[in-house]
This record gives C-alpha cells, sequence and structure tokens, in this order.
C-alpha cells in the first residue's frame, strides 16, 4: 500500500494493480473507485441511474431526449466499449463514473446525492493522471459543473449556441492542460 495525493492506493486483489483501485475518505463514508473492467446487467442499470439521477435537476432536457432503454444501449454499447470507465461506488450503490478516450472527457456524472464530497475531483485525477490535457464539452446552462471544472484547472476555449449537439443547447468546450494547472483551494 502507498500514498498518493494523501490518499491510500492499494490493489483490491492480487490481478488488479494500485492504478486499478482507489479507495478514498469522503467525511463518513468511504467510497471507492475502480476501473470498470467486467460488465454486468446489473452494474449497466445502476450506471443508467447513476446518469439520468445527475441530469435531472440542470439537464433534464437530455432525460427528455432519450428513454432509460435508449440510455442503456448508449452506455452499454457505445460508452463502455469506446472509452476507458471508473466507476465510484459509495455503500454498494455507484455514486459516479468517469468515461474518457484519449485526451477527451466523454461523461463525468455523480449522483446529486453523492456531489459535493470530492467524488467528481477524485475520478476527474484519474484522467487527468493519464494526460497531458484533457477536454470536454458541456452545456451552458449547467453553471456548477462550469464552476467545477473551473476550479479544477479547465478553461473555456470555445462558445456555440449548440447548433451541432442533439440537445441543440448552448455548449462550451474546456481545456485543461498539465503545464498550466494551478491549485484551486
Amino acid at each position: 500500500m502507498r500514498l498518493l495525493n494523501g490518499r491510500y492506493l492499494r490493489p483490491a486483489n492480487h490481478r488488479q494493480s494500485a492504478r486499478e483501485i482507489l479507495f478514498l475518505a469522503h467525511q463518513d463514508n468511504s467510497a471507492s473507485i475502480r476501473r470498470l473492467d467486467s460488465l454486468n446487467a446489473d452494474l449497466i442499470t445502476s450506471l443508467v441511474r447513476s446518469f439520468r439521477s445527475a441530469r435531472t435537476a440542470r439537464l433534464k432536457f437530455l432525460n427528455d431526449l432519450h428513454r432509460e432503454e435508449e440510455d442503456y444501449e448508449f452506455i452499454s454499447r457505445k460508452l463502455l466499449i469506446e472509452n476507458e470507465v471508473w466507476i465510484a461506488e459509495l455503500n454498494d450503490v455507484v455514486a459516479g463514473f468517469i468515461a474518457f478516450h484519449d485526451d477527451w472527457v466523454n461523461q463525468l456524472y455523480v449522483a446529486p446525492q453523492f456531489q459535493r464530497r470530492g467524488i467528481g475531483r477524485d475520478l476527474l485525477a484519474i484522467a487527468k493522471r493519464g494526460n497531458a490535457s484533457l477536454q470536454l464539452w458541456v452545456f451552458e446552462v449547467n453553471e456548477p459543473a462550469i464552476r467545477f471544472y473551473q476550479q479544477q484547472g479547465f478553461r473555456i476555449v470555445e462558445r456555440t449556441d449548440g447548433a451541432a449537439n442533439e440537445a441543440k443547447m448552448p455548449d462550451l468546450r474546456m481545456v485543461w492542460e498539465a503545464s498550466h494547472t494551478t491549485v484551486h483551494v
């Protein structure tokens, strides 16, 4: 077991490396973050619930665009196949997940009841460790997410009217570069 950024890294079993699982303390609860390497229907259903729950408050229009069954198909047949996916679990419940490929963060969601505990920051840190830069799209109406990404060192580099996204909602492209990182407290 060794410390990384003040947190303990250790293998969950003899087949997993220290990078594969990260145990984090969040307030009185303990969340585990692990790379998703095997899938089953129950886990995909949990991811869909977390995905839809996280979008309910500010991004309900995305839930309105797709039924739960469509989200299940998207996650199982596209997201999990085309991305490196890490999940955060708290008390055997999927609290959130990140999906990234190359230098793109394609999805980062934390269920509302688990937000503001550092889970999103820790999921994002995993993507940052393997990339010199990252970029992502965020809807302009999602002001808490924009503030979160700015606190994590992302900056806005592009604004659109939303004509190119399926929701037709204005969005922002944000970029993080390791060489430009500043610590925000």
